[in-house]
């Protein structure tokens, strides 16, 4: 099964503050040629994305305080790499982390990029050296990187391969299968006990006959917890799935969060953060009645249960009777603004919620525009919002 990698990071939360955390639910249109699945229009792709990185570059507001920026599975076009470094590196605040799903690339240039980011990714480095022979190298990866520009100053560049495909990524010419990554990053701070781990979509549900990953997870997790009183703090799951409430998504879930058969104290309070691609996502190949896309989510324990609410732009549930308390948004393309509560055991007098919602915005002719008042709630901009 797939290797937990520890990686311990000056990564520094405040466990007065909450967590301010930017998700970006943006449409994928992807042509598959060459056995890869590749952003159609680059350029086009590029005006979306930036302006979200500058939003955080500007630390304007309630982006001063940013610590997460989340962009889904292959979205983001592999040309704009170089430059999306150097903006995180120059311009973005410290103790900040960026998720980037990229589009996929042929296995040759995955190994050229552990190569180049070795100093942060030996030990997935040695993973792959021993295994890259066996490895054809037009074989494609699906890959994210995640950047974390530390309580120094420096820039940190992790990869990660996805270990399990979906369909279209598996072939019965097994030489163009997806490559298999083998490894997955605990990220923990030098600071406080804060931990968190990244997942590509279809990883979460994997398993083989002897595990799985989510098994995995929860084993090293309650390891932190029992050795070290620590636990996981925030699971993000970034996706491009047409299906993100499949059964087999909720089973997990639940078995992530239920405790029926033992004690999962190293996950009970984790955050699991689902980010998808929005509904107007077009995969080649993927037939247009397949699913829906869209409909982040973020999922708590039962313990910390949301108020019930339901508004045009999201609503709360129990994802179907099952023991957490879910945050469910839209299938529109959308920023969210979110504050996380991480740190649980407090008072249980206070009123304080585990999420808060600071937020929203629409991609609007060529930009993004803020929603406010009606447009939450209805969804209907107000003749007041509309003059000029």
């Amino acid at each position: 099964m797939v290797e937990i990698i520890e990686k311990s990071i000056p990564f520094r939360v405040s466990p007065e503050e909450n967590c301010p955390i930017l998700l970006a639910q943006l449409p994928n249109q992807l042509r598959h040629q060459r056995f890869l699945y590749q952003v159609a229009d680059p350029d086009q792709k590029w005006v979306m994305v930036r302006p979200i990185l500058e939003m955080v570059a500007s630390r304007e507001g309630h982006f001063n305080r940013t610590k997460f920026l989340a962009f889904p599975e292959g979205s983001i076009p592999f040309r704009y790499k170089d430059e999306i470094v150097q903006l995180i590196d120059g311009r973005f605040p410290s103790n900040s982390v960026v998720i980037l799903g990229f589009e996929h690339i042929p296995f040759r240039q995955y190994w050229q990029l552990l190569t180049e980011y070795r100093t942060f990714n030996e030990e997935a480095y040695e993973l792959v050296l021993n295994q890259r022979a066996a490895e054809a190298e037009d074989r494609p990866v699906n890959w994210c990187m995640i950047v974390v520009k530390d309580d120094t100053g420096r820039l940190h560049c992790y990869l990660e391969a996805k270990t399990h495909p979906f369909f279209g990524e598996e072939f019965l010419d097994e030489p163009r299968d997806l490559y298999r990554g083998r490894h997955i990053y605990l990220f923990r701070s030098t600071f406080i006990p804060f931990n968190f781990i990244v997942l590509i979509c279809l990883d979460y549900i994997y398993r083989d006959l002897h595990s799985s990953n989510i098994t995995t997870i929860i084993q090293r997790a309650n390891q932190m917890f029992l050795k070290e009183r620590q636990h996981l703090d925030l699971l993000f799951v970034i996706q491009s799935n047409p299906k993100p409430e499949h059964k087999v998504f909720q089973d997990v879930v639940s078995g992530f969060y239920a405790e029926r058969l033992i004690f999962t104290p190293g996950v009970k309070n984790a955050i699991s953060i689902f980010l998808n691609s929005s509904g107007e996502s077009v995969i080649q190949g993927l037939k247009s009645d397949a699913g829906t896309f869209g409909h982040s989510a973020i999922v708590i324990h039962k313990d910390h249960r949301l108020p019930l609410t339901s508004v045009a732009q999201y609503r709360t549930d129990d994802f179907n009777g099952e023991p957490v308390s879910r945050l469910r948004f839209g299938r529109e393309t959308r920023l969210y603004f979110l504050d996380l509560s991480l740190f649980h055991q407090r008072d249980p007098r206070t009123s304080r919620l585990s999420i808060k919602i600071l937020s929203i915005f629409c991609w609007d002719e060529g930009k993004w525009r803020r929603l406010e008042g009606e447009e939450i709630i209805s969804g209907v901009r107000s003749s007041h919002e509309l003059e000029p």
